[in-house]
């Protein structure tokens, strides 16, 4: 039972640092930041969250999900990273292709990936016990 509660410890405290993310470097107080102090602190964020939420899947016990969230995190944060540096050394990228590469920034600094995991989880559970 513990380990359960540690889980949804850490998806409370997973929703709290996305609630950082959006507040302060998305929406709020984002206007009065650099961008790049704005970028920094996605990245920050986002690179906290990978292993905050790998101690929740740790502690949840299935080691499956645990290995899809690692390289989940881990292929977000590689194009992210790749595409800002891309970006800034080039000036390639057009607008509608960094907002896709936004928007995915904004998916894995959501609890939705989390939440999903979860869910797909049980649903794997139930087919099993068919």
């Amino acid at each position: 039972m513990r380990n359960k509660a540690i889980f949804w410890l850490i998806f409370i405290v997973v929703t709290a640092l996305c609630w950082l993310d959006y507040q302060y470097f998305t929406e709020g107080h984002a206007q009065q930041l650099s961008p790049i102090k704005r970028q920094i602190g996605h990245l920050g964020l986002l690179a906290i969250i990978t292993p905050v939420g790998y101690l929740g899947w740790k502690a949840y016990g299935v080691s499956w999900i645990q290995k899809l969230w690692l390289a989940a995190y881990a292929a977000a944060l590689a194009i992210i990273m790749v595409v800002g540096l891309i970006q800034w050394k080039t000036n390639i990228f057009g607008i509608g292709f960094l907002d896709q590469i936004s928007r995915l920034r904004l998916f894995f600094t959501s609890p939705l990936p989390y939440g999903m995991l979860y869910i797909i989880n049980k649903v794997v559970k139930s087919q099993q016990n068919r």
